[in-house]
Order: structure tokens, then C-alpha cells, then sequence
């Protein structure tokens, strides 16, 4: 995910990492009755856990390894952590679909786990491109894999919530055939909640009526009628509640960094910005702010020019939820009556550049701002194991001062990558640099997909991000779009409602509003 968030088109869609990056997924087997084995010679690090080795099959007369949590409420910074290796000694595993394949496996059943329990699990070898698994012993049935947790590095690692009813067993084994080597294989457990900050899903579920409410100085407003079937995300953050108010996002001007907008979509056409300082196509630069002809904005992306024009797709959906036109048809945005400032960043070329990648979102932060943008909606980040977004942060640090409000993606690398806080630029929100924003279903649920907000607290909240009907290029509209791309911009469309309702407001007094009227009540986690 260096770049955008890429979604595919499928009933169960999540978005999946742009092109320079390779998608990790795993074809994930059934093991066979009486092979949940292990052994038991492995030297244990940490006294935080009690290891007893128990016969799981009595034909195969191997051993797995029994870890036990301590009931302590207060987990250090890894409760558990233990050596091991995969030897020739070790039970093999044959796949099913590749014979001639197999791999050696070690097994470890965790006793003492709570219902609700959040635990981060890392596998991590310097001998082997190690393979992470969480398997359920009685159906014997992968629940999730992991091979690489960083683009670049071979170590793996899985974050899952303990649900009700479900025993796990951790498999160690490697991702080619007949690995062997030491390893270190590490659990963290990770506390619900810091306050109302919770793990997953930061502050809560944005609500838009009491926000801007507040934001006005009125109590929260009185519901309306939901407006339902593909609007479920509109009446999940309380939109309707707001436009009755006579609130719609007017006046304020919202720059989606992506891969473009169509700016030419009927629902989106009407609320697109223009540059009132600049002549159309005459090849100066009227208004001598360094662009020449960005009547609608600028494509910093392959090379800089006013074509801000969307071939992906990812943009165009994103602007129809901020400010897609409230019309007879179609999809109606969450401040319909925003104005769209497209600013491109992202093509094929920032896929093998991380470093273009960076620059170009940093310069196009820049001259959001400069022209007067108030909300900057971010669907993009790093990929983990990047490295830092250097110029991302100094731009934002710009925006801070600036008095606008960022608005950023966390990303969906929970259960593909086991991803245990927001990527950049999300992730400096723990600098205080804006919000980020995880993906909710239609029924409080959050994203497997969604990564966390993390250990420590930060403006996080969620939003709508699952199935989210939007506009896509040429005038059309797709509803099987889902990320925390798409809750991005539900939670920057009721920002620009909150500065439509009152323009005054500092980018610490929205968070500050935002964070104490997000709701927590009936969001279930992963």
C-alpha cells in the first residue's frame, strides 16, 4: 500500500496493495486429523507464562507446547516470548496441492486467553523465510495466515481478537519446503482499552449530528428518518441529522489526494473547485502560484500537468462520498455542498518509487493548502517496512499551521499483515499531525481488514468502509467498494460540516469534538 488503496470487485471486496507491491496471501489448507503435533525441546525466555507438554495424538507419540497466559490485566511489552527451531525431527506437513511439497511444523496451544482479548504475534527468523498460521484444533481449519509482515523482510506476524467459543493453536512452519533453523516467536497482549481509546477502534464511530452540535454550540441533534439501503453509511454517521439543521459542508473546500477525480461525473461535476485566479487554457500562470492552468487543481504524479483526470477509479469514489451533488439520483456526499479540490498524486510510476511516492504526496498537501483547501482527505499510505514518510510529516506539520485539518487512512493490513497501529501518514497522529480513520461494516462491525488504532492514543475514530456505494469515472457508480479508504472520507465530509456550521474552528478544537462525541456503543470487534 505505498501508494492508494486499491479495491477489487467482488462481493467480500478489501483493499488490497497497489502494484509495486506483492499481495501476501496464502492458500490456506486443512490439516488432517491427529496433525495439531509438536515437540516439546524449546528454551523458554520469559517467566510471564507457565509451558506444560501435553500428548495431543496418541498414535504419533509428539508433543505440542501448552502456553498459558497470566491473568494480569497490566501485559508488559511481550507477555511471551519463547526460542524454538524447526529440525528434521519435526512433523511434516505435505500440501494437498503440491505433493512433492512439505514443510516442517511446530504447534503451540494457548490456554488462559479471554473472551475479547486482543493478541499480536510475531515469528521472527534470521535462518528461514518464516510462515505464521492460527488454526482452530477442533475443525483443524486455518483462521489466518501470514507470510511476510514487512514488504521487504521475511519475519511474519498476526493480530486476532479471542472470540467466544473457539480454542488456537499458534503453527510455526516455514514458506519453503523443508526449512530449517531457529527462531523467536513472541505474543503481545494488548489491553481493550486506555479509557475511551480502545485498540481497534480508537474513540468510536464519528457521529456527525452531535459533532456539529457541538461544534455550534446546541445539544445534539434530533434524528431523522434513515434514509436506508445503499445510504446506510450516511444514516450511520447521522449526515441526515445535520443537513436538516441547514448544515451541507458550504463554503468549505475539501482536497482529495488519490489517484484523481473525474471531474466531469454528473454527480460530482457540479461541487468540483475552480480556481477563480486562473484563466482557462491560456498557458500562464494567472494567479503565480507556481501551476500553470490548475483550473481544477494539479496531477503531480508521472509528469506534473492540470490533468487531474481518474483512471483508477479510487479517487472518483472517495470525492462522491465527501460531496457527491444531493440530487434525484445516484449517491448524495456527506457535505454535499463541499467543493472537491482533485489533487493527484498517485500512478503506476509512484508503485516502484517510494521516495516519488512521499514527495508527491507532500507537495500536493502543499498546494492544497496553499489554495485554500480546509479538509485534505488522505486514502493512501505507506506499506509496512517503508521507511518514514519524511516529507509527508514536514507538510503536515505545514497544514497544522496552517489551521486545516488532515483527514488519513489507517490501512488494511490487520489480518494480512497482522498490522497493530496505523500506517504513515495515519500513524502521526500520535504527533498530533490530524485523524485517522479505520473501516466499520452496516452493522458496527469492525473490518477484518481495518488496521488498528493502536496502544497509544491518538484522534482515531471509525467509519462506514465496507461494501460503500460511491461514484467511479464515467459517470457511473459501484457499491462493492471497501477499505478505510472509503471511511476516510465519511469522517472528512463531517469535518467540512463542522467548519460549514461554524469556520472558526481549530484543527485541535475538531479533534478535541469529534474525539468526546464519537460513539462506542454497539461496535464489535474483528
Amino acid at each position: 500500500m505505498s501508494s492508494f488503496l486499491r479495491s477489487y470487485p467482488n462481493s467480500s471486496s478489501q483493499e488490497m496493495p497497489s502494484g509495486r507491491l506483492q499481495s501476501h496471501l496464502q492458500l490456506q489448507h486443512s490439516l488432517q486429523p491427529g496433525e495439531l503435533t509438536h515437540r516439546s525441546s524449546l528454551s523458554f525466555k520469559n517467566k510471564t507464562f507457565h509451558a506444560a507438554a501435553s500428548t495431543t495424538d496418541s498414535r504419533s507419540r509428539r508433543k505440542d507446547i501448552a502456553i498459558k497466559f497470566p491473568p494480569s490485566k497490566t501485559p508488559t511489552d511481550k507477555d511471551v516470548v519463547l526460542k524454538g527451531k524447526l529440525s528434521h525431527q519435526d512433523t511434516v506437513y505435505s500440501d494437498p496441492f503440491h505433493p512433492q511439497t512439505s514443510y516442517y511444523l511446530d504447534h503451540y496451544r494457548l490456554l488462559g486467553l479471554r473472551q475479547g482479548q486482543q493478541l499480536h504475534i510475531e515469528l521472527e527468523s534470521s535462518r528461514f523465510d518464516a510462515y505464521l498460521a492460527l488454526i482452530d484444533p477442533r475443525t483443524n481449519k486455518i483462521l489466518a495466515s501470514n507470510n511476510n509482515s514487512t514488504l521487504q523482510g521475511t519475519d511474519s506476524s498476526l493480530t486476532f481478537t479471542v472470540k467466544p467459543n473457539l480454542n488456537y493453536v499458534i503453527r510455526v512452519s516455514s514458506a519453503t519446503s523443508r526449512a530449517t533453523g531457529s527462531y523467536e516467536l513472541s505474543l503481545h497482549n494488548f489491553p481493550a482499552s486506555v479509557g475511551k481509546f480502545n485498540f481497534s477502534y480508537g474513540y468510536g464511530l464519528v457521529d456527525a449530528a452531535a459533532a456539529v452540535a457541538r461544534a455550534v454550540g446546541q445539544k445534539p441533534f434530533k434524528a431523522v428518518r434513515d434514509l436506508g439501503s445503499s445510504n446506510w453509511g450516511l444514516d450511520l454517521v447521522k449526515a441526515p441529522e445535520v443537513w436538516a439543521k441547514g448544515y451541507a459542508g458550504k463554503n468549505v473546500t475539501v482536497a482529495v489526494l488519490d489517484t484523481g477525480v473525474d471531474i466531469r461525473h454528473p454527480d460530482l461535476e457540479a461541487n468540483i473547485w475552480k480556481n477563480q485566479g486562473e484563466i482557462p487554457n491560456n498557458g500562464l500562470d494567472d494567479d503565480r502560484n507556481g501551476f500553470i492552468d490548475d483550473i481544477h487543481g494539479w496531477n503531480f504524479a508521472g509528469r506534473d500537468s492540470n490533468d487531474v483526470s481518474d483512471f483508477y477509479g479510487h479517487g472518483t469514489h472517495v470525492a462522491g462520498t465527501i460531496a457527491a451533488t444531493r440530487n434525484r439520483f445516484g449517491v448524495t456526499g456527506v457535505a454535499h455542498a463541499a467543493k472537491i479540490m482533485p489533487v493527484r498524486v498517485i500512478d503506476s510510476e509512484e508503485d516502484n518509487s517510494f521516495q516519488k511516492f512521499d514527495a508527491n504526496v507532500a507537495a500536493g498537501i502543499r498546494y492544497a493548502v496553499q489554495n485554500g483547501a480546509k479538509v485534505i482527505s488522505m486514502s493512501l499510505g505507506s506499506y509496512p517496512g517503508d521507511p518514514n514518510m519524511r516529507q509527508t510529516e514536514l507538510a503536515l506539520k505545514y497544514v497544522r499551521r496552517a489551521g486545516v485539518v488532515a483527514v488519513m487512512a489507517s490501512g488494511n493490513e490487520r489480518d494480512s499483515l497482522g498490522a497493530v497501529q496505523p500506517i504513515e501518514p495515519a500513524l502521526f497522529g500520535l504527533k498530533r499531525l490530524g485523524i485517522g480513520v479505520g473501516a466499520i461494516d452496516s452493522q458496527r462491525r469492525v473490518a477484518s481488514f481495518s488496521t488498528p488504532a493502536g496502544r497509544k492514543p491518538l484522534s482515531f475514530l471509525v467509519a462506514p468502509g465496507v461494501e460503500v456505494r460511491s461514484t467511479v469515472p464515467g459517470g457511473a457508480y459501484e457499491d462493492y467498494w471497501s477499505g478505510t479508504s472509503m471511511a476516510t472520507p465519511h469522517v472528512a465530509g463531517v469535518v467540512a460540516l463542522m467548519l460549514s456550521a461554524n469556520p472558526d474552528l481549530t484543527p485541535t478544537q475538531i479533534e478535541r469534538i469529534l474525539v468526546m462525541t464519537a460513539r462506542t456503543g454497539e461496535i464489535t470487534e474483528p
